[in-house]
C-alpha cells in the first residue's frame, strides 16, 4: 500500500473513532473504555453522550455487548428517528455522595434521576441479553428502610417524548424508581423485567418498577416486577393509560396515586386501565391514594403536602389473581397521615371505578377497605365477579385473632351503595393504612 493511502486510511480511522465511539454513517457504536484500559472501570458517560450527539438525530446508537461504567448522570433527550440498541450491561457506579448532588431534577416531590431519556420517533430496545444495573443494594443499605432519600436517584426517565418505543428492558437492582414517565405522550414499555431485591436485612422500599406524571396514552405491556414498592403507578395527570399482563412481587400493587399533594397542581387521572394482573406475595393489590384536603407535616414517604385537588375518573382494574395479598383492594383519602381530624378533608372526587374478575387469597381477613371523603362521596364504584379469601379460610383453618371468619369489605361514602356490588360489612375507617398486619377483629 502506497504511503499516500496509508495516510488517507489513518485519517478515516482517526474520524470515525471518537473517544471509545466508532461511528459509521448514521449509526454510532459504543465500546467501553476499560477495553484500551487494562480493564480498569473508567466512566464511559462521555463516550455515551459522543454516541447521542453524533447519531441521535436520524440515526443508531448501538451499547456493544460489553459492560459500561456509569459514574455520572446522562441526559439524552431531544433524540429523533433515533434507534437504541441495549446489547451489553450498563454499571451504575457506587458514589453516593456523587449521584445525590448530580442528578437530574424531575420535580415531583423534588425527586432527582440518573439518567433522562426521550425524544421523537425513538426506540430503545433491549437485545442480545443487555440490561441496567442500578447497583442499588449500596442505596438499600444507606437507606436503612427509609423513604425518599434526598438524591437517591431514578434509574431511567423518559421524559418529553413523543411516540417512544421501550420493549426488553431490563432494570435489575435500581436505585430508586426503575422507570419514570414524565411530561410525554404516546410511550409504550413492553416486555419490562424489574427486580429489586436485596442481600441483606434493609428493604427495598421506593423502588416503583414503573410511574407516570404528567403523560397520556400509554401502554405498559408484559411486566414482570419484583420490588418493595409500587409495581405499577398512574401519578398525577395520567390520562389513556392501558397496563395489561402484569405480574408482581412482593410489591404494594398496581395503583392510582398518590394524588392531591400540591394545592397549586391539581391531579386528573382519568381512563385508566389495569388488566390481567397477577399478585403474589405483595402487600396491596389494587388500590387508590390520595392526599387530605389540607396539608399535613406527618408523613412516612419524605416529602410533605395535601389540600390538592383534581379528579379520579374512568379506571377499571380487571382480571386480577392475588396469591397471599395483604389488602387486596383499596381507596384511601387519607395516605401518609395518621394526624387526627383531617381524613375525611379530601375533595378529590374519585368516581366510576371498577373492580372486575377478582380472584386469590388475602394474607387477612380483609379483602377490600373503600374510604371516600365525606366531603365528596364516590360515585360509580363497581364490584363484578369480586371473589377473595383468606390464605387461611382456603386452607380449612379458622382465622388467628378474630371472631370474624367471613372476609371483612369495608365500605364509607359509597354513592348508592346497595347498587354498587360490594358486599360491604364493615365500616371503613378514615385512616386505614395500606400495610395490613392483622385481622379485623
Amino acid at each position: 500500500m502506497h504511503i499516500s493511502s496509508l495516510l488517507t486510511l489513518a485519517l478515516t480511522l482517526a474520524t470515525t473513532v471518537c473517544g471509545y465511539v466508532v461511528n459509521e454513517g448514521t449509526t454510532c457504536e459504543i465500546y467501553p473504555e476499560a477495553l484500551t484500559h487494562n480493564a480498569k472501570a473508567v466512566d464511559d458517560s462521555p463516550s455515551i453522550r459522543q454516541a447521542f450527539d453524533l447519531c441521535g438525530i436520524n440515526g443508531t446508537v448501538i451499547f456493544t455487548n460489553n459492560t459500561f461504567s456509569i459514574n455520572s448522570a446522562l441526559n439524552t433527550t431531544n433524540l429523533l428517528n433515533c434507534d437504541v440498541s441495549l446489547r451489553g450491561q450498563l454499571k451504575f457506579s457506587t458514589n453516593v455522595p456523587y449521584w445525590r448532588s448530580h442528578g437530574f431534577s424531575v420535580i415531583y416531590q423534588n425527586q432527582t434521576t440518573a439518567w433522562l431519556f426521550g425524544g421523537t420517533n425513538v426506540t430503545l430496545r433491549g437485545e442480545e441479553g443487555g440490561w441496567i444495573n442500578g447497583n442499588g443494594q449500596t442505596w438499600y443499605t444507606e437507606n436503612r428502610n427509609a423513604s425518599n432519600q434526598p438524591g437517591r436517584p431514578i434509574t431511567l426517565t423518559f421524559y418529553n417524548s413523543t411516540n417512544l418505543w421501550v420493549d426488553g428492558l431490563t432494570i435489575i437492582q435500581p436505585q430508586f424508581w426503575a422507570t419514570f414517565v414524565w411530561q410525554s405522550t404516546n410511550v409504550s414499555i413492553t416486555n419490562l423485567f424489574v427486580n429489586a431485591t436485596s442481600d441483606d436485612e434493609w428493604g427495598t422500599m421506593n423502588t416503583d418498577g414503573y410511574d407516570s406524571w404528567r403523560s397520556s396514552n400509554l401502554l405498559v405491556e408484559n411486566a414482570t416486577i419484583t420490588n418493595g414498592d409500587d409495581c405499577v403507578a398512574a401519578k398525577g395527570n395520567t390520562t389513556n393509560l392501558l397496563a395489561r399482563n402484569i405480574t408482581c412481587n412482593r410489591s404494594t400493587g398496581v395503583t392510582i396515586g398518590s394524588i392531591g399533594q400540591y394545592p397549586d397542581w391539581p391531579d386528573y387521572v382519568q381512563n385508566v386501565t389495569f388488566d390481567n394482573v397477577r399478585l403474589f406475595n405483595s402487600e396491596d393489590g389494587a388500590y387508590i391514594k390520595t392526599w387530605p384536603g389540607v396539608s399535613v407535616d406527618e408523613d412516612g414517604n419524605g416529602d410533605t403536602g395535601g389540600g390538592g385537588g383534581g379528579l379520579v375518573k374512568n379506571v377499571t382494574f380487571s382480571n386480577f389473581e392475588l396469591t397471599n395479598v395483604g389488602l387486596p383492594i383499596q381507596i384511601s383519602q387519607c395516605i401518609y397521615t395518621t394526624a387526627v381530624g383531617i381524613c375525611n378533608t379530601s375533595r378529590l372526587q374519585v368516581e366510576d371505578v371498577s373492580f372486575v374478575n377478582f380472584t386469590g387469597t388475602s394474607t387477612f381477613n380483609v379483602a377490600a377497605s373503600l374510604y371516600c371523603s365525606p366531603e365528596v362521596p364516590c360515585p360509580g364504584i363497581k364490584f363484578d365477579n369480586v371473589s377473595l379469601q383468606s390464605v387461611n379460610r382456603t386452607l380449612g383453618l379458622p382465622l388467628w385473632n378474630t371472631t370474624l371468619q367471613d372476609e371483612v369489605y369495608q365500605c364509607a361514602h359509597i354513592a348508592s351503595q346497595n347498587a354498587s356490588g360490594i358486599p360491604c360489612n364493615y365500616l371503613a375507617p378514615d385512616n386505614y393504612g395500606q400495610e395490613v398486619t392483622q385481622n379485623v377483629q
